[in-house]
């Protein structure tokens, strides 16, 4: 099952949802910026005048791996319980949210699949 807990919205009115679900929305955008800043930090190492040494390099990318496929997996739920949101509280304003999971899990697969093709085009793993 879950947890759930009580939520007053400065009415009368209580609302039920999963602590899971705010683990989840704060696990998104944690991942979504370390995999972004390690991303960065890569294309800057790759440049000849910093010139970061391969090994660091193959660090990064097995770094971004892992960042990447865990977007995925928080983007996924995040999506799961902003379709179950949508489903029983019809709003416009539960899209945007919605939208933005689903670019997430997109853009974290994207980098997944990048990292794969970064590793045989340079070669192999080291």
């Amino acid at each position: 099952m879950g947890i759930l807990i009580e939520n007053t919205d400065g009415g009368s009115k209580k609302r039920r949802r999963w602590i899971f679900a705010g683990y989840v929305k704060k696990g998104v955008q944690a991942t979504l910026v370390l995999s972004l800043i390690v991303f960065a930090m890569y294309l800057v190492g790759s440049m000849p005048d910093p010139g970061f040494s391969d090994y660091l390099l193959f660090v990064l990318l097995r770094l971004l791996r892992y960042l990447s496929l865990l977007l995925c997996a928080f983007s996924l739920f995040a999506l799961g319980f902003s379709v179950n949101r949508l489903v029983h509280f019809p709003r416009l304003r539960n899209v945007p949210g919605l939208f933005f999971y689903f670019v997430t899990g997109m853009l974290g697969a994207f980098l997944s699949m990048l990292d794969s093709f970064m590793v045989v085009a340079t070669g192999g793993n080291v």
